[in-house]
């Protein structure tokens, strides 16, 4: 099974407004343009979106996004960021009938069970996973264990080496990651530290996607920006693979 993961897409609340001079509506009507010339050459199961869809939670920004993910025609699992609104974003997602979207957020086929967990905390930029819902992805992977596990999420639970993302990252990563070591999860996906990232341990593979919109300077402690923008193919082959799709 192949699956594209996009995050950190950031639309603003308008066409016209942009981000350190990047337009982020620009850059994802090419990644679309580029995942529909993907799956005319290979076979594209599922696309995942690991947050901050919106730079602002603007309901504008959810509509376009809804619409252009539809017209992939292809399942999709939308998860949220720090820098979404739940409440915009359930306003658009109701407003009419979307025939893609996953909203158990859940997928599986015959070898893969895919997952989400909440990491945002309101009104803050670090992530926590709270006490239920380790819980309930505790029993989900339990409930699920003869499958292999892959979990997406939006805050990164690894440090990338760029203080000023690592400053907000996952603040209970070590728990999650202790329990995905017990009950040997496969793969974790994570986005927000606009960067690409991917570490191997034992059987777990943990990566950091791209960001659609713009990717921090390495290493930087300050508002700094590199030139690129991007996403992730992953192949849930036996031999799991990740290739990082950078323009």
């Amino acid at each position: 099974m192949k699956a594209i993961q996009l995050t950190d897409i950031h639309l603003t609340r308008n066409r016209e407004q942009k981000i350190f001079d990047i337009n982020p509506y620009d850059n994802f009507d090419f990644v679309c343009e580029e995942i529909h010339r993907i799956i005319n050459i290979t076979e594209i199961e599922l696309i995942i979106v690991s947050g901050d869809i919106t730079n602002d939670g603007d309901v504008y920004a959810y509509r376009y996004f809804l619409n252009k993910m539809e017209s992939l025609k292809k399942p999709y699992i939308a998860i949220l960021g720090n820098h979404d609104l739940k409440s915009n974003f359930d306003i658009a997602l109701t407003e009419e009938k979307r025939k893609y979207i996953i909203n158990s957020q859940e997928y599986n086929n015959k070898d893969w069970h895919i997952m989400s967990v909440d990491t945002v905390v309101e009104g803050e930029d670090y992530g926590f996973i709270s006490k239920n819902n380790l819980y309930e992805l505790e029993s989900k992977i339990i409930e699920n264990r003869n499958f292999n596990i892959a979990i997406f999420m939006h805050h990164h639970v690894m440090p990338v080496g760029t203080p000023l993302v690592d400053s907000c990252m996952l603040n209970n990563a070590k728990t999650l990651l202790e329990l995905c070591e017990e009950y040997q999860v496969n793969f974790i996906g994570c986005g927000h530290a606009h960067t690409s990232r991917t570490w191997y341990h034992n059987t777990m593979t943990t990566c950091v996607a791209p960001a659609v919109s713009f990717q921090w300077l390495s290493g930087t402690d300050t508002v700094t920006i590199s030139k690129g923008f991007g996403f992730n193919i992953i192949n849930f082959s036996p031999d799991l693979s990740i290739t990082s799709c950078s323009y």
